[in-house]
């Protein structure tokens, strides 16, 4: 666990909010310019470019501010990038740490099958083409076609990315030969953010990844077609790459100690007082709704977080008020909004009993089952790559549930589907393979006996093969009726033991008779940080969502005083409270392979030559050996790598970041990693 000096918060937090860079909104080209209308490597005042295409005819322009446009027509293969350039001597801890600043806008892109768009470059002593893909010019997110290894999902940087390996021959800057490619594929696209490429290659070399002496780091845009060639413009009216300073007030500076990098960053340093720098990749979130977005103090405040939901603009309600017309446009502005902010966006719902326009609820059985999987369909398709989690179906079991058992809420899509909730997974399934599906509902925080009848139910949707992913406990509580700490802390552990993710979704808290009291904001923070200690204790416990901004905003009515912050978008107590929780609790990055003892080496601490040609050192006696390949076996020592004269790991290496199992071999669950069990209120992989 991470344990920081607990820092008081004061009231001016919300209009000291670090903003997102305003070159998302003010974006430009500036300066002079080339363009280019073949294959060419050049530099324009210092900033390295290069245009490279298979056929068609095709051009970009380049320009001294490291801005650039691609323009490609019938195009099988097309690909423009600009940034730094570098001569192959140095690795990227020797540069320094190194940050990219984007913007895309897409013009009139036609027949892109495949498509990469962030950061590009390779090294040298090894060999690696290596990428960090923030959006793509397809419709699809790339996939795992891109690498023969997939190392699984990690969060780098905020945002929760893929991580691929492959082994290839072919066109590279040494010519035809053997190398490596590394991926970091984001799993929602943003068309414009500041990108930390150091970031990336420390998760990819804690993965056993290695990289050499940088040769480039560019701002990529590249398509691909499989059939008669591409089409369109990738306009990048801000393009950046950057060692340390850069953008503004909010962006990171570099400082040396000795040999090791160190970043500071005047929004994300132990003194910053928004909750997402202090998550550490952890979801933490609110409800958003657009009407407040032309208010600067709303949005200040919104900031605070790493994780939005659309309050209703992604209800089927604000999506298809018509049947068959689908506008997206308020939901897309929430995503959006979210995207600007640096923000995850969540999905809800797509099924719903309540406020749903008379076409759909007035339909007869089969039109409404047609109109359920049609919604489904759409929806998904058309954020298909942007938003990784939707609450599929939300509240369909009844209040009167007692806990054995469970009662259906006798909604007209029960009376008229009664599969509906079968069918809405199962398609929404079929539609996005790779959406994590939830259920979502209230009274189920471990209060009343509905709370184990939905448990019941999530477990039978299980047992019965349904794809459901998570289940969404709602939070909707209050002072005089909470959860006790140990039952939502159990609760969700009994989710995890089925292999859900849980996610508290929207969480507020009444001041019921209390709300002039002199410590019902203590009261109240008791609420939110329970909920959070309990979340932060489970691992599969990965959001956590307050319904609302501001007191002024929430459904409950300001008088309720339910969120953290104020009418007036002023942080309260119970906000510094959760921050504390956040600075105490938060996890660490996951660290994803597991380290096994080896062998304490010998006294001269001697190790593989081909680890000391390469410029590193032999570890310590007594170092353990976290990865091996044909150079030898590595350890860590000072978050550097090392040679270790020591045997190699086992055969159990753990997968995703969990560790093998020690004694414990009861089998919760099996996926295609193997079988899983739970140790020390954790996952782990059976050897």
């Amino acid at each position: 666990m991470k344990f920081l000096k607990l820092l008081p918060i004061t009231l001016g937090t919300a209009s000291l909010v670090a903003g997102a860079s305003d070159f998302c909104s003010n974006a430009r080209h500036s300066g002079e310019s080339v363009k280019v209308t073949s294959n060419k490597v050049g530099n324009i005042k210092g900033i390295g470019y290069e245009l490279w295409a298979d056929s068609g005819n095709n051009s970009a322009t380049f320009y001294e501010d490291g801005s650039f446009s691609c323009s490609f027509s019938r195009a099988k293969d097309y690909l423009c990038r600009s940034g730094l350039s570098f001569d192959s001597t140095k690795t990227h801890d020797q540069i320094g740490h190194i940050y990219a600043d984007f913007k895309l806008v897409k013009q009139n892109i036609q027949n892109v099958d495949y498509s990469y768009v962030g950061i590009y470059g390779w090294t040298r002593n090894p060999l690696v083409e290596f990428y960090v893909v923030d959006n793509w010019l397809s419709q699809w997110r790339p996939g795992d076609w891109v690498g023969n290894k997939k190392h699984g999902d990690f969060v780098i940087d905020g945002a929760t990315y893929t991580v691929y390996e492959n082994t290839r021959y072919g066109p590279s800057i040494d010519g035809d030969t053997n190398f490596k490619q590394f991926f970091s594929i984001r799993q929602q696209a943003r068309d414009c953010g500041t990108i930390d490429i150091t970031a990336h290659f420390q998760q990819w070399e804690k993965l056993g990844m290695k990289l050499g002496k940088m040769h480039e780091a560019k701002v990529l845009g590249e398509a691909g077609s499989n059939g008669q060639g591409t089409s369109g413009t990738a306009d990048f009216p801000y393009a950046k790459v950057y060692i340390g300073n850069g953008n503004g007030s909010n962006t990171p500076t570099t400082t040396k100690s000795g040999n090791n990098s160190q970043q500071t960053n005047s929004s994300s340093n132990s003194s910053s007082t928004l909750l997402r720098d202090h998550a550490n990749g952890f979801r933490i979130g609110a409800a958003a709704n657009t009407m407040y977005f032309n208010n600067q103090s709303y949005i200040n405040a919104l900031k605070s977080f790493n994780y939005m939901v659309a309050e209703n603009g992604c209800k089927l309600s604000g999506i298809q008020q018509q049947k068959g017309v689908y506008n997206f446009n308020d939901c897309d502005n929430h995503l959006k909004k979210a995207q600007e902010l640096g923000m995850d966006f969540r999905g809800h719902c797509l099924i719903w009993h309540a406020y749903q326009p008379s076409w759909f609820e007035n339909a007869d059985a089969n039109t409404l089952k047609n109109a359920i999987v049609d919604h489904i369909t759409k929806t998904l398709q058309h954020y298909e790559g942007k938003i990784d989690t939707w609450d599929v179906v939300n509240e369909a079991i009844d209040d009167s549930s007692n806990g054995n058992g469970w009662k259906m809420r006798n909604s007209f899509l029960y009376q008229k589907v009664p599969n509906f909730i079968d069918l809405a997974f199962q398609t929404a399934r079929k539609v996005s393979p790779n959406t994590k599906l939830f259920y979502n509902d209230y009274n189920t925080e471990g209060i009343y006996g509905k709370s184990e009848s939905v448990y019941q139910f999530v477990k039978d949707l299980v047992s019965r093969n349904i794809p459901i992913d998570g289940v969404g406990i709602q939070y909707h509580v209050s002072v005089q009726s909470q959860p006790q700490y140990n039952k939502i802390n159990d609760l969700i552990s009994r989710y995890c033991k089925l292999g859900l993710e849980v996610h508290i979704t929207e969480l507020d808290v009444k001041c019921d008779n209390q709300c002039y009291s002199g410590n019902v904001e203590q009261q109240q923070a008791t609420v939110f940080t329970n909920a959070l200690k309990a979340c932060l204790s489970n691992s599969c416990c990965t959001g956590y969502l307050v319904w609302g901004v501001g007191d002024n905003n929430s459904w409950l009515g300001s008088d309720k005083k339910g969120l953290l912050f104020d009418g007036n978008y002023r942080p309260k107590s119970q906000y510094t409270a959760v921050l504390n929780m956040l600075k105490e609790l938060a996890p660490k990055p996951a660290t994803p392979t597991t380290t096994q003892k080896s062998q304490p080496t010998n006294s001269q601490n001697t190790c593989s030559s081909k680890i000391i040609a390469q410029g590193y050192k032999c570890c310590s006696s007594g170092c353990e050996v976290v990865y091996t390949d044909d150079d030898g076996t590595w350890g860590v020592e000072n978050d550097e790598w090392c040679g270790c004269n020591g045997n190699a790991p086992s055969t159990c290496k753990g997968a995703q970041g969990y560790p093998c199992c020690k004694s414990n071999k009861t089998v919760y669950y099996t996926d295609d990693d193997g079988d899983w069990s739970v140790e020390n209120d954790d996952w782990c992989l059976i050897a």
